[in-house]
């Protein structure tokens, strides 16, 4: 367990690290940050979420509305707007790696049931 833990904590400050990266050199090459924070805002989500994607639908939509931001970004000249699109996959992809595994929430009920049948099954014996 510690092992995965050390593992974790080793990507998150290799994650802070590429981001901080990428900040500097979008304020040393004079990058536009405004056009690096709407390109992190528009795909932070769908990079996060993208275990979400399961049918062909939503991947086409997704896919879809992804060209259609890049192409409107290329013919309007925000190519400031990669900068934003890294951060994102770097942020969305570390917490969609490491996401938290869905649980079975803990049921009194269930719970006062087996104790129940586990006594009853201990006295049969």
């Amino acid at each position: 367990m510690e092992n995965n833990s050390s593992k974790n904590i080793f990507v998150g400050i290799i994650a802070a690290i590429l981001v901080f990266g990428l900040i500097v050199f979008a304020i040393e090459t004079k990058k536009s940050l405004l056009q690096a924070l709407v390109g992190f805002g528009l795909f932070v989500i769908p990079f996060t979420f993208l275990s979400s994607f399961k049918s062909k639908v939503s991947s086409f939509i997704l896919a879809l509305i992804t060209l259609i931001i890049l192409y409107t970004c290329y013919k309007f000249g925000y190519t400031d707007i990669w900068i934003g699109v890294l951060m994102a996959g770097i942020i969305g992809g570390s917490a969609f790696y490491f996401r938290v595994n869905k649980v079975k929430t803990f049921d009194a009920e269930d719970y006062i049931e087996k104790a129940r049948n586990h006594h009853r099954n201990k006295k049969n014996e």
